[in-house]
């Protein structure tokens, strides 16, 4: 029905604003202390927006534990010691707002497609985690900056607008101590578009198809189009408005009052024109985030199009199965693999050093030179062997931690996984996340989509690969991962931060029955 079509237009968008209060008042559910747990949730993302404000970052889980300390003084007149403190911001952050770093899920049916949706998020972020004194510092998400934006009446792309009449407002009332806080909260807000524009950056690279089909770079350029021309303006009046304010103050004798003013409004004006730096650069970042889009899209067909052997199927299998003569062979194998390496030279070698041919190489004999051949070879075989073993060492640590958690349960994420690693075996963990071989592991697994669980008696074929013939292994040497029959690895919007700074998409571990199904 049309008028229900009229009724429900953007209803997704109004649930998805709803979702983002209700971790805060589910603190209320599970509370184990005296004091009300949801405005002192309220309070803590409050004293992280402040932290932010002022540029410090370095807002910790100590702070916040002095700051509920003085908190709880000053309202409840209960002193409560450092380390109740403590175990209150552990439960308020890490297990409330934060959720143990798992993004909070809302699932809504939504009226206005048919389709049941779940939005997920962050409401608190980690800012930066210093490995050496495990210390963790926190910010706000672009959500949870939403969620207190929202509280003050400052909806999304009006964020701004809002922010520069609220300062307006308070210069023309001469409240010139709220006029600064109102230029820090217009600071923050500009930074909280330059954060939408870099999470839709991060989203192109990792799914640019995904964005294309949305349609998302196109609304979001439409929309910094129109913020920047709408803003613009307002900047310009606002700067006209300093000024008319400071030559107003300027007019006559200064008395003490006029001169505390004067200085505040100096801030006000410096602080503006960081602010206007900062919005104008916007447009650098539209810029290059379009050509970031063309550029991935531009990469993702050429790459579509590159022809791509699967040496196994398409060559060994069929001359294994007719029995190719050993000339064919040679004429097919030859221009990639070459008995007789073809001389060649390359014009840049003549800016490289030039060794000097020994004399005593003129003494030796045919058969000399052919056992010093022969040694190198076999030197370099070995080395090959020794890296083949460590890669298929590797191969194996990996995959027996994926399928080992999938004897337990279903599915399980990345992120989890890590998780339960990291509090089990610390040092095997950092030894995976900073190894560079973990996450190509994983995008291969991805893209083979279901991987069957076989072992060596049930293959058609035997398989050159390191993966494969890794998993034929593990599959003869653990009989529970064999009952699993297959699984596959599948991608999520999530994204995992590691300590050591490395950023990567988080993705589902499942299994899979021989058909593909759960």
């Amino acid at each position: 029905m049309k008028w229900l079509q009229e009724i429900f237009a953007g209803f997704g968008e109004r649930m998805r604003n709803i979702a983002v209060f209700f971790p805060i008042l589910e603190l209320n559910q599970k509370n184990k202390y005296p004091y009300p747990p949801v405005p002192l949730g309220v309070a803590i993302l409050l004293y992280i927006l402040e932290d932010m404000l002022r540029g410090e970052k370095d807002c910790t889980y100590e702070k916040i534990a002095y700051f509920l300390q003085d908190l709880i003084d000053n309202q409840f007149k209960e002193k409560i010691t450092y380390d109740l403190a403590m175990e209150i911001t552990q439960y308020l952050v890490r297990e409330g707002l934060m959720n143990r770093g798992r993004p909070h899920a809302f699932t809504y049916p939504d009226f206005e497609t048919e389709v049941e949706k779940t939005h997920r998020f962050h409401l608190v972020e980690l800012e930066d985690y210093q490995i050496k004194d495990k210390t963790v510092r926190l910010k706000l998400s672009t959500d949870g900056l939403e969620l207190l934006f929202k509280t003050k009446e400052m909806y999304n792309e009006l964020q701004v607008s809002i922010a520069q009449l609220y300062l307006r407002q308070q210069i023309q009332k001469g409240v010139f101590d709220g006029a600064l806080r109102s230029a820090e909260e217009l600071s923050l807000a500009v930074r909280n578009e330059k954060n939408k524009i870099k999470k839709l950056e991060e989203k192109i690279i990792r799914d640019v198809l995904q964005v294309a089909r949305e349609q998302e770079l196109e609304k979001q350029i439409d929309r910094i189009n129109e913020q920047l021309k709408r803003e613009k303006k307002v900047f310009e009046e606002l700067e006209d408005l300093i000024e008319y304010t400071m030559q107003q103050l300027n007019s006559g004798d200064l008395t003490e009052k006029e001169e505390i003013a004067i200085n505040k409004v100096m801030q006000i004006k410096r602080k503006l024109l960081d602010v206007i730096s900062e919005h104008e650069s916007l447009f650098t970042d539209k810029i290059c985030i379009q050509k970031l889009m063309n550029h991935t899209i531009e990469s993702m067909i050429i790459s579509a199009f590159n022809t791509k052997v699967n040496f196994e199927t398409e060559f060994l299998r069929p001359v294994v199965n007719k029995n190719v003569d050993i000339d064919t062979l040679k004429k097919v194998i030859d221009p990639v693999l070459p008995l007789k390496r073809r001389p060649f030279f390359h014009p840049g070698r003549v800016f490289l050093e030039q060794p000097l041919k020994r004399e005593v190489e003129d003494t030796l004999t045919e058969q000399e030179l052919w056992e010093i051949e022969e040694e190198l070879i076999r030197k370099e075989e070995e080395k090959e062997l020794q890296q083949q073993l460590e890669r298929e060492r590797d191969i194996e640590a990996h995959l027996l931690l994926l399928l080992k958690s999938l004897v337990q349960q279903e599915e399980v994420k990345i992120s989890d996984l890590l998780a339960d690693l990291n509090n089990s075996d610390p040092a095997q963990y950092q030894e995976l996340i900073n190894k560079m071989n973990f996450y190509p592991f994983l995008i291969h697994l991805h893209q083979l989509g279901k991987v069957p669980l076989l072992a060596s008696w049930e293959l058609e074929t035997y398989s050159l690969d390191d993966l494969p013939r890794v998993l034929v292994k593990i599959v003869e040497d653990h009989q529970d991962i064999h009952e699993l029959k297959a699984f596959e690895v599948i991608a999520t919007e999530e994204v995992i931060h590691l300590p050591n700074g490395y950023v990567l998409s988080d993705f589902i571990v499942a299994r899979r029955d021989k058909d593909g199904v759960v």
